[in-house]
């Protein structure tokens, strides 16, 4: 049987994960909405690195729109219907992200590498609401020794030794300077030196990303992952 060597692949992203799209605006043949709460993006494999896209879900799409989870044979959905648009023009008219509670996002002159080894995450960024459904009905034992940060834009940033398997971003963290699961600083560039360059208060912790912003987040801006700090922060996302 021959293998099919341009297919349609689909993925959907958190609205905060759209600007690392940006990467791609040059790459042919990529369409993206924002549909359901969340950004689509659908293109062919022949391009770009989609191992490395912080997707929620991934799937193939065949002729009719049906969508397929990688791995599966039974389709599970449709693309979901909205306005698709090329991805350079789907960024522009798409409002950029709020940032977390950062005390400021600035560019740094170079840009992070692949790693070529692992380390252990110590922090995750996702969608806060799925935090806090998992946070509410986990055993109390799984909350100890997490902290958050959440944004206006309804992300959160958890950090501890033990973290929630859900989906999100992972983080890598060094003397204070996070880098993404899989990537880190380049060659003769130190969390030490980065530290130092961002004027990086004792326990703040600085967010490198892969295009080389940077969010700053004072330890202030972390709370104890209790039961009543998630309802109040629910609360307060309710009322707004």
């Amino acid at each position: 049987m021959s293998v099919a060597h341009d297919m349609t692949l689909v993925a959907m992203l958190a609205p905060e994960d759209a600007a690392w799209l940006g990467r791609w605006r040059t790459l042919p043949g990529f369409e993206a909405c924002e549909a359901e709460g969340h950004v689509w993006v659908r293109g062919s494999t022949n391009h770009g690195r989609w191992a490395l896209m912080p997707a929620l879900d991934r799937f193939i799409a065949d002729d009719s729109g049906r969508l397929t989870r990688e791995g599966d044979l039974v389709p599970v959905r449709r693309l979901p219907e909205a306005i698709w648009m090329r991805l350079p023009d789907f960024l522009k008219v798409r409002p950029p992200a709020a940032a977390l509670p950062a005390q400021s996002v600035m560019p740094l002159a170079w840009a992070l590498v692949p790693s070529r080894e692992y380390r252990e995450p110590a922090l995750l960024t996702l969608s806060f609401e799925a935090f806090a459904t998992w946070g509410l009905s986990a055993p109390s034992v799984r909350l100890k020794n997490l902290k958050f940060a959440k944004s206006d834009d309804g992300r959160a940033c958890v950090r501890g030794p033990v973290l929630p398997s859900l989906p999100g971003v992972s983080w890598c963290v060094e003397k204070g300077v996070a880098t993404p699961a899989g990537w880190a600083l380049p060659r003769g560039v130190t969390a030490a030196l980065v530290a130092v360059s961002l004027k990086l208060a004792p326990h703040a912790l600085a967010l490198v990303h892969e295009d080389a912003s940077v969010e700053v987040l004072p330890d202030e801006a972390f709370v104890e992952a209790t039961r009543s700090a998630l309802r109040q922060s629910l609360h307060q996302e309710e009322a707004h």
